[in-house]
């Protein structure tokens, strides 16, 4: 029985963790409540203790653990030990991880989309619609291109990794005192550099068990800041891709410094290009040519730049009508997904929508009157003035 105690272990934390997993999944709404909370607290804690280290605690605390598992296999070759007991202990051990990280931070991929926290109205819109949310983007990164300092070849120079990393979550805390979005009241530490194993096209990790957010030093220049305001939206206990993106993306643009602005526009930009150029209509790819045609030089630059690190980025559309003679009232639905990073446009679209072309239209229609009858039916008031 001895041989098979660290199985024992390894299972019982296995099934502690699926049994999680399906309460969050059957208790949405209850998990919603409270979890994200309690463990944004904990993590919280957990930065205040990591952050007084320079490297990152969890890649520290992984390598040993790869030597140490080294150290054991060959000293059991040499010792000519039986493996079974040694491997159900290791399994253990991974079981043990899981659980905590399942328990401390895994389940907010049960918890209700950022969108209704953020009161934001995620529903279909149009090819034109995503067409001016593109445009929209555009014009704000070109103009703020300009105003970002470049070396000799035309990079952007944003200053040090350190210095970044400082200002990233001015944007957070303006969200949250200024604009009173308290699911963005997490840490704002400094996320940390990710030096070793950080492959090409990942921009960062978050690993809520020592409360670190890393990003990668090797993201180009102008999409670093939004790669840092993500894995900072993350470290707060937002779990999707999609919300964490779009989470950057607000922190960016309420960043006071250009630099953040910039980041956040050049990437809500080509987020909402590409859906738009996945669209299989002549009117969508008509429209994603012409705005192209608007991206400036530098833009342009910056853009290849990240498609170079980053890679394309995939979409697959699913058009709900299949009405192709009225392309631009085609309906884009929510759950527009892309390979890797979800529906991001269409929270951006949708917040461009919100914020811009419904406030206008409003603007447009005729103030109510109460005493207009032609607004209001004044019949059954007694002493109301009629027309002759």
């Amino acid at each position: 029985m001895k041989y098979w105690w660290g199985y024992l272990t390894a299972a019982i934390f296995a099934v502690i963790s699926w049994a999680l997993m399906q309460f969050a999944k059957t208790h949405g709404i209850l998990v919603d409540m409270i979890y994200p909370y309690v463990t944004r607290l904990i993590i919280n804690y957990l930065v205040d203790w990591t952050s007084g280290f320079k490297g990152l605690v969890w890649q520290t605390v992984l390598i040993a653990g790869i030597l140490l598992a080294i150290g054991a296999i060959a000293w059991m070759i040499w010792k000519r030990k039986n493996p079974i007991r040694w491997i159900g202990w290791g399994l253990a051990v991974i079981s043990l991880v899981f659980f905590l990280n399942t328990a401390l931070y895994g389940l907010n991929a049960y918890t209700g989309p950022l969108a209704d926290d953020l009161h934001l109205d995620v529903a279909d819109y149009t090819v034109t619609e995503l067409n001016e949310t593109a445009v929209f983007f555009r014009d704000k990164a070109n103009a703020l291109a300009m105003e970002i300092n470049r070396d000799e070849e035309g990079q952007p120079d944003i200053g040090s990794f350190e210095i970044l990393a400082e200002k990233a979550g001015e944007g957070y805390e303006n969200l949250t005192y200024e604009q009173a979005m308290s699911v963005f009241a997490g840490s704002t530490a400094p996320v940390k550099k990710w030096k070793i194993g950080a492959p090409k096209g990942n921009s960062g990790m978050t690993v809520a068990l020592t409360g670190e957010a890393a990003v990668n030093p090797k993201v180009p220049a102008a999409a670093l800041p939004f790669a840092m305001c993500k894995e900072m939206a993350h470290r707060m206990t937002i779990y999707s891709e999609a919300d964490a993106n779009f989470s950057a993306f607000l922190a960016g643009i309420h960043n006071p410094s250009p630099v953040f602005q910039y980041s956040a526009y050049l990437m809500a930009y080509h987020y909402c290009y590409e859906a738009l150029a996945s669209v299989p209509t002549s009117t969508a790819q008509a429209c994603a040519k012409e705005t192209d045609k608007g991206v400036s030089a530098l833009l342009r630059q910056d853009l290849e730049d990240c498609i170079d690190f980053y890679g394309e980025t995939e979409v697959e559309p699913n058009i709900r009508t299949s009405d192709k003679s009225s392309d631009e009232e085609t309906s884009l639905p929510v759950d527009l997904t892309f390979s890797s990073y979800s529906d991001v446009s269409d929270l951006l679209a949708s917040w461009y929508i919100q914020n811009y072309i419904l406030p206008m239209h409003q603007e447009e229609e005729d103030p109510f009157d109460p005493f207009d009858p032609a607004q209001v039916d004044l019949s059954g008031i007694a002493n109301a003035k009629k027309d002759d």
